[in-house]
């Protein structure tokens, strides 16, 4: 970790118009510890196994969203205990260091990660008490890149798209800010 006098003064100016700043999670904040191809072959192996379907996907995210019920359910169970297990070992990412900083803005993260990971990251980077809500995956009928989690986070913090911005390091969350009408700030503006 490590916040420099050059980061701070370029957050400053980019997040100064805001009363809310959003941030995605994992890339973002923390790094989760997680090894993404093996949680989806997993998944894969369970969907041939045990719900007789073949995926032509190979994203972990777009087999949540093609899937329903219990089926979905299966799907995240594994899902949940390989990112919280990875939440336990999360590394505290540069950008982590802005949080006690924000003082009089409301600060909200959405994520497609599961709320007990979200939760289990931010209380072991000791992050929690500066975070005013959380959406995460369970949280929002609908994923990233739609609006909606972000939405429903900017909600909770009681402002308005217009006077938010959304933080993360994907193309994915530039789109979601973009669909919601909120301002965008990719985590490397901010960081070296």
């Amino acid at each position: 970790m490590g916040l420099n006098e050059i980061m701070w003064q370029r957050a400053q100016r980019l997040l100064a118009p805001f009363q809310a700043v959003v941030f995605d999670l994992d890339g973002t904040l923390v790094a989760l510890e997680v090894d993404w191809g093996e949680v989806l072959d997993e998944m894969m192996n369970f969907a041939v196994a045990e719900l007789r379907r073949d995926f032509t996907t190979r994203d972990v995210w777009q087999m949540l969203r093609d899937t329903e019920g219990s089926d979905r359910e299966g799907l995240e169970r594994i899902l949940r205990r390989r990112e919280i297990a990875g939440a336990l070992r999360a590394r505290t990412l540069p950008l982590a260091d802005l949080l006690p900083l924000l003082g009089g803005r409301q600060v909200g993260v959405v994520s497609l990660n599961s709320r007990a990971s979200c939760e289990t990251a931010l209380e072991s980077a000791d992050l929690t008490r500066y975070v005013d809500a959380i959406v995460a995956r369970e949280d929002s009928k609908r994923l990233k890149p739609n609006p909606e989690p972000l939405l429903q986070c900017i909600k909770v913090l009681g402002s308005v798209p217009q006077a938010s911005v959304f933080i993360g390091d994907r193309e994915r969350d530039r789109i979601t800010a973009r669909r919601a009408g909120t301002h965008f700030v990719g985590s490397q503006e901010l960081t070296p």
